[in-house]
């Protein structure tokens, strides 16, 4: 019998029956025995030839051997620790999406995320998987009270793990952890180790997956900027309809408003058809003249393509059928096979280019070579990248999914050079870690809050909100987050507390910061809005993961002294109460009351406990300042009530003096 244990998470393996037990301190929460399958179903020969245990920041992981145990080559399968549960009726499972837009949440036992439709389906979902809507794509969280279990793969660059939870309003019957070897050719004899599964049994759900995500990125080399980007993006105001003049207009309004971002971004609508990234539709006369513009602006270019996704009207779809993801072939088939639905959006079937194939390989160099060398774009948003990772036959029979993967981003970071921020988007996630600056990490935004009927992945600033929080943990750990554009202008769908909450979220979570209306349209207290959440907090945790479908409480320290904001937020429908208490993030005792700042409103107020009522979809914002006299209590100027732009700041004989850089900002200077 194999044990190891790490605080109070305890993993035992027995050899003799490859029964896995995962126990806390209360008694046992998972056990189950591991499965390795053959995909000719002939399973006897495939074996699991061991299992270490160790410990791994605070939980433990399980490395599974198996071994080819026959006298001929053999093509491995799923293999599956099936687990059977300790968690009942008033259980929550946190379900993790396949790729950027896929829904992601805790839900009580038994719920599900609306399904997809079918033209949704192969962008959204895992297809390998047996049933989706029940399925935690990497990772996972179980809760019941205050029992945990976090469990996740820590290597995911070869293959697309998973973990299929059985779940009604009794509770999960069963969870399996599901690493599919998709066909990987074993030698008689032959033994491959998998990818770890770690577990951890003693942290809340949030602490455990940040844990994990820390592993995860420590492995696989997660590239973490130190700043988050800032900028203007053409795609909500315009679609695909913008065109070079547009972005002149937008520019020249951007330079004489003055605020302080990074990029232009210029996205869909610029090329004649997915695919054909390199014929330039009408609109557009010169991309390098307009790269050159923005750059010469002051800002830096950036262009949005999907690299791998093709529609079927493209000359590319025409000229080179052999380039694509294909349905299984007879090997005496004459011609290609046909391509894998890779979904349909605008009117098109689209599907997906095989990047293990050569000539796909040197298209994708001459293209990326253009954009940044020829025309002159340093910030790529690469979309819809799930397209190269569709599950079907590809040049290379012996590349996993993920292997095909990675080589298509591997060869657009290669040619595109350090000095190019890569944006990922529609992107299988942890396969990901590693080859980008940034992650879209939920659904598109949209100029409404949401659309009855449509799924959570669909684009509405609802499911945009929900999988910022809910993926909250992955920034700085695996990339910046990205949470998608705010839209602030009056002439959308959105209220004035949608368009304040969205903002606050931005500014408290820290990840990427983009605005995206024709800026004409931005009206002063809108532009308002938009200088205050830039530049945006580091970091930040987002409290209730473990309880809410849409968490409501955000808190992070504030940029320049680091003192505790946290953003309150209503997502009901309803208006509803929201209550502040300061000692919640203050040590006692320090002598007098703390002084609380209010980020919308920029002002202090009464303190320090607040109860305020918010309408639908609003946010308050509040900072416990632990002041002494003359210290910093607020800057106007910021979301957060946070400022770097005091250098200085010191009171002698009843004089303030400061170092400010720009409008004014608020200091204590009498405790009495």
């Amino acid at each position: 019998m194999k044990k190891r244990r790490a605080d109070a998470t305890a993993v035992t393996y027995d050899p003799t029956s490859h029964e896995v037990t995962i126990a806390d301190d209360a008694g046992n929460l998972l056990v189950g025995a591991l499965d390795a399958a053959a995909v000719d179903g002939d399973n006897e020969r495939m074996q699991v030839a061991d299992v270490s245990l160790s410990t791994e920041a605070g939980g433990v992981e399980a490395i599974c051997t198996v071994e080819n145990a026959s006298n001929e080559p053999v093509r491995a399968g799923d293999i599956t620790f099936r687990f059977e549960t300790a968690f009942s009726a008033d259980a929550r499972v946190y379900r993790h999406g396949y790729q950027s837009w896929s829904s992601t949440g805790t839900l009580p036992v038994g719920e599900r995320f609306p399904t997809e439709s079918p033209d949704n389906a192969p962008m959204m979902n895992d297809l390998a998987a047996s049933t989706d809507d029940r399925t935690s794509s990497y990772l996972t969280g179980l809760v019941e009270d205050d029992r945990y279990v976090t469990a996740g793969f820590l290597e995911h660059d070869r293959y697309c793990t998973r973990f299929e939870i059985d779940d009604d309003d009794s509770g999960v019957a069963t969870l399996r952890a599901v690493c599919p070897l998709e066909g990987t050719r074993l030698a008689p004899g032959e033994q491959l180790a998998l990818p770890p599964l770690w577990v951890d049994a003693d942290r809340e759900l949030r602490e455990g997956l940040a844990a994990l995500a820390d592993c995860v990125g420590e492995r696989m080399n997660a590239r973490v900027p130190e700043t988050s980007p800032t900028g203007w993006c053409s795609w909500y105001h315009y679609f695909t309809d913008v065109t070079e003049a547009d972005v002149r207009e937008n520019l020249a309004e951007l330079r004489e408003w003055g605020i302080p971002v990074d990029v232009v971004q210029i996205d869909d609508g610029y090329m004649e058809a997915f695919g054909d990234w390199r014929s330039i539709a009408d609109g557009f006369e010169d991309m390098s003249d307009v790269a050159d513009d923005i750059s010469t602006t002051g800002y830096r270019p950036g262009l949005w393509l999907a690299p791998f996704y093709v529609e079927a009207g493209a000359d590319l779809h025409a000229d080179h059928p052999e380039w694509f993801i294909t349905e299984p072939t007879d090997a005496a088939a004459d011609g290609p096979g046909t391509p894998v639905d890779g979904g349909f959006r605008a009117g098109s079937s689209l599907y997906g280019l095989d990047t293990t194939h050569p000539e796909v390989v040197d298209w994708l160099r001459e293209t990326v070579s253009t954009v940044v060398d020829d025309w002159g774009f340093t910030y790529l948003k690469l979309d819809f990248l799930f397209a190269a990772a569709l599950p079907g036959e590809r040049y290379d029979a012996e590349a996993t999914r993920m292997e095909a993967y990675r080589r298509g981003i591997e060869t657009i970071a290669e040619v595109a050079g350090d000095d190019v921020f890569l944006l990922g988007s529609g992107a299988p996630m942890a396969p990901s870690v590693g080859l980008f600056d940034a992650m879209r990490i939920g659904p598109d935004t949209d100029p409404t809050w949401e659309t009855p009927g449509e799924s959570g992945s669909q684009p509405a600033l609802k499911n945009a909100v929900r999988n910022t929080l809910t993926r909250n943990y992955l920034h700085r750990r695996w990339w910046l987050n990205d949470p998608d554009c705010q839209l602030v202008r009056d002439t959308s769908d959105l209220t004035g507390a949608e368009r304040e909450a969205f903002a606050a979220l931005v500014a408290t979570t820290g990840g990427v910061n983009v605005f995206s209306d024709r800026l004409a349209e931005i009206a002063p207290a809108s532009r308002r809005l938009l200088e205050r959440s830039i530049p945006p907090a580091s970091d930040a945790e987002v409290a209730g993961l473990d309880a809410e479908r849409f968490p409501s409480r955000v808190i992070c320290d504030r940029p320049g002294d680091e003192t505790t904001t946290v953003a309150l937020f209503n997502w009901s429908d309803e208006p509803s109460t929201v209550r502040f208490d300061a000692y919640e993030h203050l040590e006692r005792g320090s002598g007098a009351d703390p002084i609380v700042w209010d980020g919308l409103s920029g002002t202090l107020v009464d303190g320090p406990v607040i109860e305020r009522k918010l309408p639908p979809h609003g946010a308050a914002v509040f900072a416990a300042v632990p002041a002494d006299t003359g210290d910093l209590l607020g800057d106007a100027a910021t979301l957060t009530g946070g400022s770097d732009r005091t250098t200085t700041a010191t009171l002698r004989d009843g004089t303030l003096e400061a170092a400010v850089d720009g409008e004014s900002v608020t200091f204590v200077l009498n405790r009495e």
